[in-house]
């Protein structure tokens, strides 16, 4: 071996032990967790990338690996055996997906692993099949395969495009379809046709400049004394405890009695059903002006926590709305039901409306904050112990369960630029969704299905592209078993 290579050999050992060293000295009793692969075996459940090697050692890899694929005889030499051996095994891996699948007979795991592996036409084919079997994905699969396509509808790159396209297979294996034709794409390459906007806000009434009273601070004169003094803290959890890990702490307050109060006399509340999605209506004066800002004020003076998840290599993900975590207080929970209740299906197949979920999700977006294409979750009707005063996440009876069935939309302000609630339903053309923008409307409250795969609405929380936008998220709770 020439001087020169016995120079550059000893660099690289230097550098990879060096790299070993130092993992080794900067985690040196961490021993990764493990967990049940989907095979039974253990696989490694680590937070990010840097847990497992360093990024010096994965340079070294990448430098030598490239460095050997510029000499083919010496890769099929007995000196590189192990090497080639090793790198088969890193293939195989890299097939996550489909080596889960292989000889199994449920599409469902068929179509997650070719999403998983990027294998669209494969998961195209798997989804027609479904279709025509008549079959539906458990929610939780439908949720996986969004969050897997990870679709942004801009920019519309020719990936954009391509992942768009399957999500209109998955939309179609929902069996959610429009009441009515609707327009079509400008161009037949087109895969989202978007549709009129559904705006009931009133055009007489004059836009509360929300944002603007929120930054020189006059929203604030209208909050009851030591009203930040009535918010505890109920429970707190740790970015990285959060499911999925987040860059940010989670916080939960709870509020004291009419600490944002609520006027006895209900608003003139009138009910809207969408000209064409599904089962999705709009309760419009549910609260009015002054109690949207009230609950405004109450929650910037506890204060807003940003949210920023974290994927499994460690990096950012999108930076999704501000949030304050509420756990409502019964009597505000009573008389906003008391508004709601005479609205709503008062029972789902023979499982009776009980509450609305006093865990409100309030989130600001502003310009730059999105919420991508997904599904809603159900959720139990969250509580408090009354031994222990501890947050309950399923506050339900043990001898009677329940969940939730729909979404409980509530829009605080409508004066921003942009930020409708955009809801996605296959077209009559073959991958081509349709786009059914809603316009938040002060004080109204959106309903739709969730929960289940059938009949679920996948939707977005569309960008704001001026002002800031104030919403709640919370769920109508229903009995689990038919009664």
């Amino acid at each position: 071996m020439s001087k020169s290579k016995k120079a550059a050999k000893r660099k690289r050992d230097e550098k990879a032990e060096s790299a070993v060293t130092k993992r080794k000295r900067d985690n040196p009793l961490t021993p990764l967790s493990l967990s049940p692969a989907s095979d039974g075996t253990e696989q490694t459940a680590s937070a990010s990338l840097t847990t497992v090697v360093s990024e010096e050692e994965l340079e070294l890899t990448v430098d030598t690996l490239r460095t050997l694929a510029e000499y083919p005889a010496i890769i099929k030499s007995k000196g590189c055996r192990d090497l080639r051996a090793a790198v088969y095994d890193f293939r195989q891996s890299c097939n996550t997906g489909t080596n889960t699948a292989i000889g199994d007979a449920n599409l469902t795991a068929k179509i997650s692993a070719s999403l998983v592996d990027g294998k669209y036409t494969d998961a195209l084919v798997h989804l027609a099949e479904m279709r025509i079997r008549n079959e539906a994905p458990k929610l939780g699969a439908l949720c996986r395969w969004v969050r897997d396509l990870d679709v942004t509808e801009y920019p519309r790159t020719n990936s954009q495009l391509e992942l768009l396209r399957v999500l209109d297979a998955v939309l179609r294996v929902t069996g959610t379809m429009d009441k009515l034709p609707g327009v079509l794409p400008s161009t037949p390459t087109e895969p989202i046709a978007l549709q009129p906007f559904w705006d009931l806000r009133d055009t007489s009434r004059t836009p509360l400049t929300i944002q603007e009273s929120v930054l020189d601070g006059s929203i604030f004169k209208i909050c009851p004394e030591g009203v930040k003094e009535k918010f505890r803290v109920l429970e707190s959890t740790s970015g990285p405890e959060r499911k999925p890990p987040n860059l940010h702490d989670a916080v939960l307050y709870l509020s004291e009695d009419d600490a944002v109060p609520l006027a006895a006399a209900a608003p003139a509340i009138t009910y809207h059903h969408h000209p064409v999605v599904p089962n999705l209506s709009l309760m419009k004066d549910v609260l009015s002006p002054e109690e949207c800002r009230s609950i405004i004020a109450a929650t910037e003076t506890v204060g807003f926590l940003p949210d920023a998840p974290i994927r499994d290599d460690g990096s950012e993900t999108s930076v999704l709305a501000h949030n304050v975590y509420w756990m409502i207080d019964q009597a505000f929970h009573d008389k906003l039901w008391s508004r709601v209740e005479p609205f709503l299906p008062s029972q789902v197949d023979g499982r009776k409306a009980r509450s609305i979920n006093r865990r409100f999700r309030v989130y600001r977006y502003v310009p730059g904050a999105e919420y991508r294409c997904h599904f809603d979750g159900a959720w139990p009707p969250s509580g408090i112990n009354a031994m222990t005063g501890k947050y309950m996440w399923d506050a339900s009876p043990a001898d009677a369960k329940q969940s939730s069935l729909f979404t409980f939309l509530v829009y605080l302000n409508d004066e921003f630029e942009g930020g409708e609630t955009t809801f996605f339903t296959p077209s009559p053309v073959e991958g081509v969704m349709n786009a059914h923008p809603v316009h938040p409307t002060q004080g109204a409250i959106a309903l739709f299905p969730h929960g289940e795969s059938k009949g679920a609405l996948l939707h977005e929380g569309t960008g704001v592209r001026s002002g800031a936008k104030y919403i709640i998220r919370t769920d109508v709770e229903y009995d689990v078993d038919a009664k």
